[in-house]
């Protein structure tokens, strides 16, 4: 594979890119905002010196479901389609889709969004797929580092433990992904060059209160309660990878109880 340049490289997903792609022995140059060591530290990304052959995975981009509409982050998007990549993959956001609907989302539907951070990424996907790029629609990542803003970590924090393991609500329906999955699914992105919009998501929704529920079982404590504090409107989103696994050879590997199970030992071994 050419070399490889990652925007984002100190977050979740860009840590444990860049450690496959070390691992892999694929020359790739990680870039970062922050002063990171291993890491190129840049001011603007716009501003990036593009290597001869090049594929770009453009990771650096909020994940704040709530934020307004950021017109810089766009604007960088289609600077850096300009710019004599060889292939662009860009890390969107399965919450383009809305939550809505209970059936597999798939890459294909007709969308509209409703929320800035939606109007962002369908944006960001637009100027890329225009130049040949592909863009990847991950559903709920998480993993060892995963962000603490999500609703596993809000599970796992509280295992193990004593009495109710308390959550705002139980009921919403959603698509988990091991990152190592995620990673992968990128690599395999870089390899084939497909462009267009791919989805990559485990194909399976849970309920967050069932969630819990198998972590308390995983963790031997599954006698403890499961308490919702607030019951909102239904939610579902689930994604069909269908398109994905035809066109990249791609499938998820690691299903939710087994990556639970993975990080509840981890944080047992620490302790």
């Amino acid at each position: 594979m050419d070399h490889i340049v990652v925007t984002g490289a100190s977050g979740f997903v860009g840590s444990a890119l860049m450690s496959h792609f070390c691992k892999l022995g694929i020359p790739v140059q990680g870039l970062s905002r922050k002063s990171v060591n291993g890491l190129t530290t840049v001011f603007n990304y716009a501003d990036l010196f593009v290597p001869e052959n090049a594929i770009l995975v453009h990771l650096a981009q909020s994940s704040n479901t709530s934020s307004l509409f950021d017109s810089e982050a766009v604007e960088l998007c289609r600077m850096l389609s300009k710019k004599k990549w060889k292939h662009i993959v860009y890390a969107s956001s399965a919450v383009v889709y809305g939550d809505a609907k209970d059936y597999p989302r798939s890459p294909d539907e007709v969308l509209e969004a409703t929320s800035d951070y939606m109007r962002v990424k369908l944006a960001c996907e637009q100027i890329f797929s225009n130049g040949g790029g592909t863009s990847l629609r991950f559903a709920n990542l998480y993993g060892h580092g995963m962000s603490e803003n999500t609703v596993l970590f809000d599970i796992l924090k509280q295992v193990p433990g004593e009495g109710p393991l308390r959550l705002r609500d139980l009921k919403p329906v959603r698509d988990f992904l091991w990152i190592e999955d995620a990673v992968r699914c990128i690599v395999s992105a870089c390899r084939v060059m497909p462009g267009g919009i791919l989805n990559g998501g485990s194909g399976n929704g849970i309920a967050v209160g069932d969630a819990a529920h198998l972590a308390l079982r995983i963790a031997g404590e599954s006698d403890r309660p499961v308490i919702g504090t607030f019951s909102g409107p239904p939610s579902c989103l689930k994604l069909d990878f269908t398109k994905t696994q035809t066109v990249l050879g791609w499938s998820p590997e690691v299903d939710l109880y087994e990556g639970l199970s993975s990080l509840i030992c981890m944080d047992k071994n620490e302790q």
